[in-house]
């Protein structure tokens, strides 16, 4: 970078971020996850929240029906429930989202993890993905991909996105590099069907006034030279025996049926299954309180349905074998403590 930057990068940004990381983003999107796009449908966001902000403010009014996962990530929730929409919940079974196909309020907005649900793990199928586009197509709803992890699939191919699986799907893809690089980068995006980029740039430069161009220079270089690329293979290799090490834990202290169904050879957490009678909210806190920090399945659920699951959400990623293994240690003492019989 150079030492006397350009004037344009030192200003507020008006045009949907870097010009040079949105013409990178979307080559790498379309070889790597199958993303039909160009660079002016791609919109710079700061992280995912800020996207989902801005969909949901943009693309919805107060009181419209918007759906989401059940259970799902509490951010999400939190940042619609806030722009005023009426969330509808619906339920995830071993091929990801159950859509309603003949609903007396059509969704104005349909939030989903289609590659890897978050929280529980499982793939929406390709009879799901037609369903969801077709019924979209029928109510002129959107679709919002959240595709936050995709890239950490330990066996096989990547799932490819459901954005690219029809021409002019009515899909908003959405990503971040928080998982891939680090969350303080603040760097996530958008890819918008053209119709909709516009209006959604206009918005995010009134509510948020773009910056950090340098920033996303630097990004856009790092991609361009190769470097993005190889740093994802070396932390698919680096995950994918983490992701193995806790797995062969869970299986030797605990048994098969502490493995939640849904987990995949993706993803940079493991959902350890609980006894339905078993508060997994206080052992979360326990162990909180032992310096291991787990979130509680339950509280991914939402509050009125009514088979929510117990279970610990445990991620891996940025925790050495070793440390693994003595944090592992330790919630094991604290299930011991509430009832869990463990076989070690």
């Amino acid at each position: 970078m150079s030492r006397e930057p350009q004037v344009n990068n030192l200003i507020y940004s008006n045009a949907g971020g870097s010009l040079e990381l949105r013409q990178e983003l979307a080559e790498y999107l379309k070889i790597a996850r199958s993303v039909q796009c160009d660079a002016d449908q791609i919109i710079i966001t700061e992280g995912t929240h800020q996207a989902i902000d801005l969909v949901s403010r943009t693309l919805s009014d107060i009181g419209d029906e918007v759906w989401i996962e059940d259970p799902a990530y509490w951010g999400a929730r939190n940042i619609l429930r806030i722009n005023g929409v009426n969330l509808r919940s619906l339920p995830v079974d071993q091929e990801g989202i159950i859509p309603d196909l003949h609903p007396k309020k059509p969704p104005k907005l349909i939030f989903v993890t289609p590659s890897h649900q978050y929280p529980l793990g499982s793939h929406l199928s390709l009879e799901r993905r037609k369903q969801l586009i077709a019924l979209a197509r029928q109510h002129n709803s959107w679709i919002v991909e959240d595709d936050y992890d995709s890239e950490f699939r330990f066996s096989g191919q990547p799932y490819p996105s459901l954005q690219g699986l029809e021409p002019d799907s009515p899909v908003i893809y959405m990503g971040t590099f928080s998982k891939t690089i680090y969350p303080a980068l603040r760097i996530g995006y958008l890819v918008v069907p053209k119709q909709l980029f516009s209006s959604l740039r206009i918005v995010a430069s009134e509510l948020y006034r773009g910056g950090h161009l340098i920033d996303q220079q630097t990004l856009a270089e790092f991609i361009r030279e190769g470097h993005y690329e190889a740093h994802i293979r070396r932390m698919r290799l680096l995950y994918g025996k983490r992701h193995a090490f806790l797995i062969d834990l869970i299986r030797r202290h605990l048994g098969e049926d502490f493995l939640h169904e849904y987990n995949t050879a993706a993803g940079l957490h493991l959902i350890l299954k609980l006894p339905s009678s078993s508060d997994d909210v206080l052992i979360a806190s326990k162990a909180l309180e032992l310096g291991i920090k787990v979130r509680a399945l339950s509280q991914y659920y939402t509050k009125h349905y009514s088979t929510r699951q117990k279970g610990l959400l445990l991620g891996f990623a940025c925790v050495s074998e070793q440390e693994i293994l003595v944090a592992f240690g330790i919630l094991l003492k604290c299930l011991r403590e509430h009832g869990i019989r463990t076989l070690t």
